[in-house]
């Protein structure tokens, strides 16, 4: 921005430019700044601020003679003088003359070392007609210079730099505490404050000046930055303050202050657990009448003493014992110790909670006194069974299944209760049902019943875990062998098949079966004349296909959800047989034997063309394409019959070419093998004669026919239009 050292001087300025005019000096000086343009008269001063010390900024001076005469003016030298903040970055060398209203232009940088006012002049040494005059322009550069101070809460103003630390005090958990950062404008131009942002958990800026704030030279700006304790760790975050004059960046570190207990319980047998508040205390499994015990320690693992004012139990059966004197203070590290005490008067899960100042944890024991017993019933027959033994399923066939009932009885003196139910592991060959309600409680000589149901997947013994509490129970079933699957019938083709066709085959039952059933359908073919034929194949790639039968239906379904699949027949005479394998979801082989099997017969038969063309043609040659199949891959001639062009005298029209050998050295070749009986011949043909109305010989034909031959009998002609 252009700007006078003061706008009283700004009318003097004015009135200095406009007597220098009167007064032969006729030129102009504008200056143009980055955010700003204006005119300086002899004498004046120019103000350059930079954004930030190391900052420079450029002042591009415009000169003009404003003389209308003839009068060139010499500008004899240039000196800049004062602060070497200022640099002379780009003039004309003098002397040099600028023409009446000629312009020339020089710039002067000025790049801070301080953001202290500084100063320099500009001399500019001219000769215009008989007069010579100095014009002089007086330079000042302004910078800001920011600095930051913090005072924490409760705590003196402290001074820190860019990538300092700023320690905000200890703090109690769920407390928060604050500092007020200071910053000031210490140099002498503005700064322009973009935006301030406090990162990291737990740290928050607190009336922040908003984007775009102007903080003048010897100004400042306050905020505050807090932070809440949630934790004893030590926490860091970042305050990074951005400016026209740059990026400030910061450190802030914090800790929480206050106590932390933490507790070990230690039973009778020596064991001890880790618990949190929250947690539970498990006492040992009691006698009813007896008694066990539980220490409890408590150590203080924070940074400051605490202050435990009550410890107190509720619970039927749990006391305690050798609680220390309370309220007690705990220092930092210190521990303490009491005991939990079980003595059950009555059989059954007992529950309790103890608090140790503002910290809970459950409490829970057994009581021993009912007896549990259990026994399962199966085809009308009731049989004890102990923890950890075995109960049998009448075996049953893959698809079918047996039940048992399982019995729980309290044979005890006292309630019994039972809170968990069910199999270790989830399985579709046993299954649960009617299952009562959950905890269930047995009063003494009552009993509970619920099913298992075996379902067997596979032949063979089956096993699962049932649980009842913390007891497990062996489930064993043997599966027998499922039912035979009804009659297997192909649909679609059948029998005879013509070559290189695709037709479609279907599979299915003759009645539904009540398994999912997953099988393979396998493609072989029998060659008649020796030679595997890489084409004859399911036309979605390959000899064998999958497929499914889902349960209570009928019909195989392939890939892509299709009911029907099309097989290709391939060009060699033989016979393709598709046979069908089903399986069980469980793997049980389910396939007849002998497996059932569709027939699908190519017969051998006489060479068929499939295309004639005239790959080249010269005045006296010709060159014939032909393309075909021979189901028995055996040619043992070609006929080819040529009719004339009208008006020309052809003395031969037919010509056959015993070819036997030459297709046998192609059939046996490897080459030919990926092709079946395929086959492309290439048959040059040469002419000579005299001709009437055409321009050489083999003009004079007019079409070609071609005929194959075998053992099998002749093609049908096919026929290729010359002319």
């Amino acid at each position: 921005m252009f700007r006078f050292l003061s706008s009283a001087l700004v009318p003097a300025f004015a009135a200095l430019l406009i007597c220098a005019s009167a007064n032969a000096q006729p030129f102009s000086i504008r200056v143009q700044l980055p955010d700003s343009v204006a005119d300086v008269a002899d004498g004046g001063t120019v103000t350059i601020p930079a954004n930030a010390i190391g900052q420079p900024v450029t002042a591009s001076f415009s000169i003009t003679n404003l003389t209308t005469t003839t009068t060139t003016a010499t500008f004899n030298s240039m000196q800049l003088t004062g602060s070497t903040d200022f640099t002379l970055t780009s003039a004309p060398e003098a002397p040099f003359n600028v023409v009446p209203r000629g312009v020339f232009g020089l710039q002067i940088t000025y790049q801070p070392t301080t953001s202290a006012r500084t100063t320099a002049r500009l001399a500019l040494n001219v000769t215009a007609g008989p007069t010579t005059t100095n014009v002089v322009v007086n330079l000042v550069g302004l910078a800001p210079e920011l600095g930051v101070s913090y005072t924490p809460q409760g705590g003196n103003a402290l001074v820190v730099a860019p990538g300092g630390s700023l320690l905000l005090p200890a703090t109690a958990i769920d407390a928060t505490s604050s500092a007020n950062v200071v910053v000031a404008n210490r140099g002498t131009f503005q700064t322009t404050i973009q935006g301030v942002t406090v990162t990291g958990n737990n740290f928050a800026l607190v009336a922040g000046p908003l984007p775009g704030s102007v903080l003048e030279a010897g100004r400042d700006v306050r905020f505050n930055i807090t932070y809440t304790a949630r934790t004893l760790d030590a926490a860091r975050g970042a305050l990074v303050l951005d400016t026209t004059a740059g990026r400030l960046s910061f450190v802030l570190e914090a800790t929480g202050s206050g106590p932390q207990f933490a507790y070990q319980a230690t039973g009778e047998d020596g064991s001890t657990a880790v618990v949190r508040p929250g947690q539970a205390i498990s006492l040992p499994d009691t006698l009813v009448n007896e008694k066990s015990a539980v220490v409890v320690r408590v150590r203080n693992a924070g940074n400051a003493e605490g202050r435990i004012n009550a410890i107190t139990i509720s619970g039927t059966g749990f006391t305690l014992s050798e609680v220390p004197l309370l309220p007690l203070n705990v220092p930092a590290g210190g521990t303490f110790a009491f005991t939990v005490n079980f003595a059950p008067t009555t059989p059954g899960r007992a529950i309790g909670r103890l608090r140790v100042g503002a910290d809970d944890f459950d409490l829970s024991g057994a009581a021993l006194g009912p007896s549990l017993s259990y026994s399962f019933v199966a085809g009308g027959i009731s049989t004890s069974v102990a923890a950890n033994g075995t109960v049998l399923f009448a075996p049953a066939a893959v698809g079918a299944s047996s039940s048992a009932r399982f019995v729980i009885a309290n044979t005890g003196t006292a309630p019994a209760s039972v809170t968990t139910i069910g199999l270790s592991a989830a399985s579709t060959v046993f299954t649960l049902s009617g299952v009562p309600a959950l905890p269930l409680s047995l009063a003494p000589g009552a009993s509970r019943s619920f099913d298992i149901t075996f379902s067997p997947a596979v032949q063979g013994t089956s096993t699962a875990t049932l649980r009842v509490d913390n007891l497990s129970f062996t489930l064993s079933g043997a599966g027998n062998a499922p039912p035979p699957l009804p009659a297997i019938r192909f649909e679609g083709a059948a029998g005879a098949q013509q070559p290189l066709q695709q037709p479609a085959v279907g599979l299915s039952l003759a009645s539904a079966y009540p398994l999912v059933l997953n099988g393979v359908l396998t493609l072989t073919f029998n060659s008649a004349v020796g030679a595997n034929d890489p084409s004859v194949q399911f036309s979605t790639s390959g000899r064998t296909l999958a497929f499914s039968i889902p349960a209570n239906s009928t019909r195989a379904i392939f890939a892509n959800n299709a009911d029907t699949v099309r097989v290709q027949t391939g060009s060699i005479a033989g016979t393709i047989t598709l046979t069908p394998t089903f399986n069980t979801d469980g793997g049980i082989n389910l396939t007849p034997a002998p497996a059932p099997a569709l027939n699908l017969t190519v017969a051998a038969a006489a060479p068929r063309i499939v295309s004639l063309t005239v790959s080249a043609r010269g005045a006296s040659t010709m060159t014939l394409l032909l393309s075909g199949y021979a189901t028995t891959r055996s040619i043992t001639q070609i006929e080819l019959s040529f009719t004339p062009v009208s008006g020309e005298n052809v003395s031969t029209t037919r010509i056959t070419l015993p070819v036997e050998s030459s297709f046998l050295g192609w059939y046996q070749s490897p080459a030919a093998t990926p092709f079946g009986s395929l086959f492309t011949a290439t048959i040059p043909l040469t002419f000579a004669g005299d001709v009437k109305n055409v321009t050489g010989p083999a003009d004079t034909i007019q079409s070609v026919s071609a005929t194959l031959s075998n053992a099998m009998g002749a093609s049908p002609a096919l026929s290729v239009t010359l002319r």
